[in-house]
Order: structure tokens, then sequence, then C-alpha cells
């Protein structure tokens, strides 16, 4: 019986240690570099102004600011007198801004599917 509640308390004590919240990864703005500026538009909506940057380069101005919440991941504290706690991490937020996107365009004509994030201001 006593080899039951050692075994028991083990596997207790080691599933505190297993993480039990998985998120996805966060997208930061530099993630977007080699992908073509059709997708940002899809997501953000029209951009409020396009420059000609160069002769092969085009900016695109869309002031985005992101907020995420990061934080209250439950985590295991042991006193073995008194036994386990549950507690979470603090919570803050977390802030994105993405104000452009420098693409690169040889033509005027180029379709924007076709036109690749160089740079992300």
């Amino acid at each position: 019986m006593t080899r039951i509640a050692v075994v028991f308390g083990a596997a207790l004590g080691a599933a505190g240690c297993v993480p039990t919240v998985h998120e996805a990864a966060r997208v930061s703005c530099t993630d977007f570099i080699g992908r073509p500026i059709s997708e940002r538009i899809a997501a953000l909506g029209p951009p409020q102004a396009i420059y000609r940057i160069s002769p092969t380069e085009v900016g695109y101005v869309f002031e985005t600011k992101e907020t995420n919440f990061v934080g209250g991941h439950t985590y295991y504290t042991v006193n073995y007198l008194v036994g386990s706690d549950r507690r979470r991490t603090p919570i803050h937020p977390v802030t994105t801004k993405c104000r452009g996107f420098v693409v690169r365009a040889p033509t005027s004509a180029t379709p924007v599917s076709q036109r690749i994030i160089l740079d992300v201001l």
C-alpha cells in the first residue's frame, strides 16, 4: 500500500512540472519580410498612403497598433508540509506597432500579389 502512495505522490509531483498552457507564437512585424503585401492589405485593410521611394521600391503606410495581454500562465509551488499551491504569473500588456512596409515593385504595373515586403518601418 505504501508503494502505491509513493508512486502516486511521485506522479503527482512530476505533473506539476509539465507546462499546462500552450500558446501560438506571436507574429512580430519583421516576420512579414519576404511575403507579399497583399496578405497585409487583406488583414489590415487599405493603406493610408502609398509612396514611391525609389524606382524599384514603394512604401505602404498602415499605422497599425496591436496590444496583446501576456502572462497568466499556471505554475505550481510545492511545500512538502502543506502540499502544492497553484499560482499564475502576472498579466501585462505588450504593444506592437507596425507603421508601414517597404515593398519591391519594379514597375507600377506589378500586381499587388507579386510585390514582396523588403523592410518594416
